[in-house]
């Protein structure tokens, strides 16, 4: 590794040391000014393998969450998100955690309030459409749709 590699290793260190929740492009731009390199290609590997030695990557925020989980399966999922916000600077959203929750872990919450459903008015629909000839006057048609209407 020349100088140039480590100069802008130990940048990006720097950077996501004082905030973990700068995104790549975040960081590019962030390294790009620091450094004044103007447009030069910064490529993702080397702030991957940076989050990585840092341990804040995704795999070890998912891998925590999911440890998480398994010794206390009821907590809540907002609970989960803000710590592994606070501690890896990774956002999971619940899509991303409610997979990680054991099988178990809702049928112990679920017994709080019964839903009664209420019954609803069934409806017919008619599907298609329906086509009527009428001879006569416009007088005796406008009479028959309004008898149609009522």
């Amino acid at each position: 590794m020349d100088k140039s590699d480590a100069r802008l290793k130990a940048y990006i260190t720097d950077i996501l040391k004082k905030d973990k929740t700068l995104n790549e492009l975040a960081v590019k731009a962030a390294v790009r000014k620091g450094l004044k390199l103007g447009r030069a290609p910064i490529g993702a590997g080397v702030i991957r393998e940076v989050r990585k030695s840092l341990g804040i990557d995704r795999p070890r925020a998912i891998s925590y969450a999911r440890n998480l989980l398994a010794k206390n399966p009821t907590l809540e999922a907002k609970k989960v998100i803000k710590e592994v916000g606070e501690r890896f600077g990774i956002s999971l959203q619940a899509p991303d955690i409610s997979h990680l929750r054991p099988k178990g872990a809702w049928g112990k919450r679920a017994t709080r309030t019964k839903v009664v459903a209420t019954p609803r008015k069934k409806t017919q629909r008619l599907f298609g459409t329906a086509s009527i000839t009428r001879e006569g006057s416009p007088e005796d048609v406008a009479r028959f749709f309004r008898s149609l209407a009522q």
